[in-house]
């Protein structure tokens, strides 16, 4: 039976039941081995899988799963209920937390991610967040801690507390180059810096894509400078063919094109 296959693949995933909407499993308080593990289970079915974290729980990320991730990417259908637990990285090596591969679907609802040493989440197919945290994360090579290629959907969200340091990329706390939604979300006290002048840097959204924002607001996000050359903001920056529809407080969206710097509704 395919139940009793994959209960082989880990015997640190403690429940493990076939339903119509996919599998689903319960994983026990500080068992990131087995989180890592019920990842793999669910990528290799064809439904709707469903992980439940401890509640309250903790999980030290600190082996790579995967080459530049600290747990294996997303390529199926998933939703991880956190049950407000939290996952923080301690990887030797940069690493992101967390990635959603083309064509894959993850939810992820009541949970903190933290410290994730090479960005935090990177998302390529459709990511859904609902009262999630994204805090006390860095960079290496990648120029953002939440990277969107895709749809990402944030609902309730913080995105906190993060360090981006560019060296020759443009680079945002959050980097979007497909269609990002926020609703009644926070992105504050960030800090970015860009060590080149012709580097565009935005504590908040560097947006090259389309974002929707309904009830996002920004606050205290640092951008060290004193090169008055720079751009670099702490809202929504828009480069390329950066669109906001929505709403959003005066002086929150600023247009970094043709050269110039605007401030739009």
């Amino acid at each position: 039976m395919r139940t009793a296959k994959l209960l082989l693949l880990s015997a640190a995933i403690l429940g493990l039941s076939a339903c119509s909407r996919g599998l689903e499993f319960e994983i026990a308080n500080t068992d990131s081995a087995g989180l890592a593990e019920a990842i793999r289970a669910a990528n290799q079915t064809p439904g709707h899988d469903t992980i439940r974290l401890a509640r309250n729980g903790f999980y030290i990320l600190s082996q790579e799963a995967e080459a530049g991730l600290l747990l294996p990417a997303v390529r199926g259908k998933l939703t991880i209920e956190g049950n407000h637990a939290e996952l923080r990285g301690y990887s030797a090596r940069p690493a992101a937390i967390l990635e959603v591969g083309e064509d894959a679907r993850l939810r992820i609802h009541d949970l903190v991610m933290a410290e994730g040493t090479n960005g935090t989440l990177r998302n390529y197919g459709r990511l859904r967040l609902a009262n999630v945290e994204v805090v006390d994360g860095s960079v290496a090579t990648v120029p953002a801690i939440v990277l969107n290629h895709g749809e990402l959907d944030a609902d309730g969200v913080e995105i906190a507390y993060n360090h981006l340091l560019s060296n020759r990329r443009d680079a945002g706390t959050v980097l979007n180059y497909g269609q990002a939604r926020f609703t009644d979300s926070l992105i504050h006290g960030n800090r970015a810096v860009g060590r080149y002048p012709t580097v565009v840097v935005s504590g908040g959204v560097l947006n090259f894509g389309r974002v929707e924002a309904r009830g996002l607001a920004f606050a205290d996000n640092e951008i060290p400078s004193d090169d008055p050359q720079r751009i670099s903001f702490g809202g929504i920056l828009n480069l390329g063919n950066g669109e906001v529809t929505g709403s959003s407080p005066p002086g929150d969206v600023l247009d970094a094109r043709a050269g110039e710097v605007l401030a739009v509704r």
